[in-house]
């Protein structure tokens, strides 16, 4: 089953709403075919959105609820109404990529809406797709967050001799990472099968993998 994003709240900052990676997921369950069609049916059935946030394919994951809820409390700030938005998104769930002929026709948003949902974080533009994404807040911080978490987590385990340090002595260093929330990186190592992990007397064991 594909674990709920409210679960990251232990360990991701508020200053981020609730989404996970798609990688995370395959923590969970080792059948990574099966995960993707779990994640494909819960975007039909409008369960959950997938977000690029600029990675090369929908790599984001949020609860639908929550993101509407989200976009329930900005677009009113504004001026705009979440209704339609809510309304034709809730339509067209499976769909990532919006042109400006649907923003303006299918949301009826006009250019000012548009430079107004850009300039607040919910739209992103693609110059080289020409379409519109409808995001998140700060996401770019995210994303660069755990891209630099990733790298100083593995250079740190690179440094250990054995190549592995312990779950528990990760989170006590001083990793640039802990305004994102280190255990929201290791996750996504771990599913993206950068680092292994080991349960041991000591508390979980994390390992770096050595790409073939």
């Amino acid at each position: 089953a594909v674990v709920s994003t409210q679960s990251t709240g232990a360990f991701l900052s508020d200053r981020f709403p609730r989404v996970i990676t798609r990688s995370m997921l395959y923590c969970f369950d080792e059948n990574r075919t099966q995960t993707d069609r779990d994640v494909n049916a819960l975007v039909s059935k409008n369960k959950i959105r997938l977000f690029t946030l600029r990675s090369p394919s929908p790599s984001f994951i949020m609860v639908t609820t929550t993101y509407f809820d989200l976009l329930r409390a900005e677009l009113p700030q504004l001026n705009l109404s979440a209704g339609k938005v809510i309304e034709t998104l809730s339509r067209l769930s499976e769909q990532t990529f919006f042109s400006a002929v649907e923003l303006k026709g299918k949301f009826c948003l006009s250019d000012d809406s548009i430079r107004a949902l850009m300039n607040a974080g919910l739209l992103a533009y693609y110059p080289g797709r020409s379409n519109y994404e409808f995001s998140i807040p700060n996401s770019a911080s995210l994303v660069d967050g755990l891209n630099k978490g990733k790298t100083e987590i593995l250079r740190t385990l690179r440094m250990c001799s054995s190549k592995e340090i312990l779950e528990n002595d990760l989170l006590l260093m001083k990793l640039r990472c802990k305004n994102l929330g280190i255990k929201y990186v290791i996750y996504d190592l771990i599913g993206s099968q950068s680092v292994s992990v080991q349960i041991t007397g000591m508390g979980n064991l994390i390992k770096h993998k050595e790409k073939n």
